[in-house]
């Protein structure tokens, strides 16, 4: 991954390497929540509430209270994503995609945990690099499907990942099934989708397609039930 130089700290905070692995994390993912933030870096929920309180505090995140419907989300700020050093811009908040962001980071941390040695490209570090290599002249760079993760396995296999937590229509489900078949970087797409009517659905767009080679759709619902 990628890494601008990194901001200096704000005054007054001693920052912890804990605490710029949750600033990477956050600035990477784009929204997260702070269930997954203390999951993944802290021992239990009342120290996670406290460092990131503070790093609130410091103006490196930002906890946004949106719908009752939908869970609080913590993002990077222009000054935490500095210091995360990813060289990427602070996301902005979007309603529409906080369901899917947060269950699509409950997926790959599932992911990277029943696949050890694997690693994970978020979509925004993908965007990011298929933009520097249309401007260095990769003019199929702006035509790629731009997957929803990509998994590296630990020997080197590259999966595209994808997650629909609603129906997509068939000739939707063509077009994109039909931009990995020719997608030369992608090993094997695996097809998250939220049922087993959704499941046959995409496997027999797929066989008639004759890409089970290539794309293979699973089921699969997180703990947030989507």
């Amino acid at each position: 991954m990628d890494r601008a130089a990194p901001a200096p700290p704000p005054r007054g905070l001693r920052l912890a390497p804990r605490d710029l692995d949750v600033l990477r994390f956050a600035v990477r993912h784009g929204m997260v929540s702070p269930e997954q933030l203390s999951a993944r870096f802290f021992t239990g929920p009342a120290p996670a509430r406290r460092r990131l309180r503070a790093l609130e505090a410091a103006g490196l995140l930002v906890a946004d209270r949106v719908l009752p419907a939908l869970p609080n989300v913590v993002r990077a700020t222009p000054r935490g994503a500095r210091l995360a050093g990813c060289d990427l811009a602070p996301a902005s908040l979007d309603l529409a995609r906080v369901r899917h962001n947060l269950t699509l980071v409950d997926l790959s941390e599932q992911l990277l945990a029943t696949h050890p040695g694997s690693s994970w490209t978020t979509e925004r570090e993908l965007r990011r690099d298929r933009m520097r290599a249309a401007r260095a002249g990769g003019a199929w760079e702006r035509q790629r499907r731009v997957p929803d993760g990509l998994l590296r396995l630990d020997d080197g296999t590259r999966v595209a990942v994808e997650l629909d937590l609603t129906p997509k229509r068939s000739a939707r489900l063509d077009l994109l099934a039909g931009a990995y078949a020719v997608d030369r970087d992608v090993d094997t797409v695996w097809w998250y989708l939220p049922s087993e009517t959704a499941v046959s659905r995409l496997g027999a767009l797929v066989a008639e397609r004759g890409l089970e080679h290539l794309i293979e759709p699973r089921a699969w619902r997180s703990r947030r039930g989507c």
